[in-house]
């Protein structure tokens, strides 16, 4: 599929490529080939130099060796229609026209050869080139039909570009979610071979160990990288559900203090005034949003802190979200770059539960800031 797509987008451009250069080239000839054709022979120059006096036609040398350069010949042919005067005249081009015969030809061919003509007081002067060296062609247009042509041409112009701009682009735009949607299903497939062993793990090792802790960490990591496939291609299935808060904040913060017994401590704090707040989103992703934020104080204080999640009302009467640990924080730079806007690289630039985070907020135009003081403390704030 990858390879039909590119295929057609580098046969269009070379279409549009080859066009303004057949284009050019035609313009090239069609100049280089003018000005040695007896076209650009002005008759009317030609007949300048050629002077009747007195009964006797008397040629420029010019005429001579311009019909010679040609290849081509040159009449005059009085009102009788007898030809009086001749340069350069072949054998089978008749000494005398009748009225239809000048008729005939002062448009199109005298016996094949392409002539033009100009008209002189004492008859008709006719200037011929070589057969088959121009072909002439009379075309008649309507004046209604050419205006049309006329005014509709740009039109179609600026639509064919915008055909060979925009079809590309659709056509590429479908190959991508097609390999988005692909690799967002081979990502959840491997996930889902992974989990099954690793629950076993789980299950098997000592609560609190080592060992349990990386394997929540792999666990995480699997959830983040099938949520940011999906919410980064645009192309995942979310429910949108109302959803109180401060259960869901409950239920979230009990997880955590019975999964890690040691080290971590953790704080529930929320205004009553916000215990039937609710919000319209997909629990799966505010879940995983809550819960990067808490894993994130987790992952970056080893030797343990303590976590507040608190709900508060602003002013506006919006809820605050903040999550508050105690333990190392960040340095000026990399708050920075958490505070930034969010790339569009799939690689994070500041861990992928972040980024996922940052992806959610997004979505739901959640207001998400970060603070911190080294050596002191990491807090989050969203308002939702």
């Amino acid at each position: 599929m990858k390879k039909v797509m590119s295929y057609c987008f580098s046969v269009l451009l070379v279409l549009m490529a080859l066009l303004v250069l057949d284009i050019a080239a035609l313009a090239m000839i069609s100049e280089r080939e003018g000005r040695n054709g007896i076209q650009r022979l002005s008759v009317e120059h030609l007949s300048e130099q050629i002077v009747y006096k007195d009964g006797v036609y008397q040629e420029n040398q010019s005429v001579q060796e311009l019909l010679e350069e040609n290849q081509s010949f040159a009449i005059i042919i009085n009102d009788a229609g007898d030809v009086v005067w001749e340069c350069n005249q072949p054998a089978d081009i008749p000494d005398h026209y009748g009225i239809k015969d000048v008729a005939t030809f002062s448009h199109w061919y005298l016996n094949d050869y392409p002539v033009y003509t100009w008209a002189r007081d004492e008859g008709i002067l006719v200037v011929g080139s070589p057969r088959n060296s121009i072909w002439k062609y009379s075309l008649n247009v309507k004046t209604t039909i050419l205006n049309g042509i006329v005014v509709a041409l740009p039109v179609m112009i600026i639509a064919n570009v915008c055909i060979l701009i925009i079809l590309p682009m659709v056509i590429n735009k479908k190959w991508m979610r097609a390999r988005e949607k692909s690799r967002i299903e081979w990502i959840a497939g491997v996930s889902h071979d992974i989990r099954t062993p690793l629950s076993i793990v789980m299950g098997s090792v000592e609560k609190g160990s080592i060992v349990e802790k990386q394997c929540f960490r792999i666990r995480d990591l699997i959830g983040n990288l099938n949520t940011e496939n999906k919410l980064d291609s645009g192309i995942g299935k979310w429910n949108k559900e109302r959803i109180k808060l401060a259960p869901l904040l409950r239920e979230i913060v009990c997880d955590y203090v019975n999964s890690y017994e040691e080290d971590y401590s953790f704080e529930l704090d929320m205004d009553e005034s916000l215990a039937d707040y609710t919000i319209n989103a997909d629990t799966i992703l505010i879940r995983r949003m809550i819960e990067n934020l808490i894993t994130n104080s987790i992952a970056h204080n080893e030797h343990g802190c303590n976590i507040k999640v608190s709900l508060r009302a602003n002013a506006k009467g919006k809820a605050v979200l903040e999550i508050t640990d105690d333990g190392q924080g960040c340095s000026a730079k990399k708050l920075r770059v958490l505070n930034a806007k969010l790339k569009t690289d799939y690689l994070p630039e500041h861990g992928l539960g972040i980024r996922v985070v940052k992806q959610v907020a997004n979505k739901y135009r959640y207001k998400i800031t970060f603070d911190s003081e080294k050596d002191n403390f990491f807090r989050n704030v969203i308002v939702i």
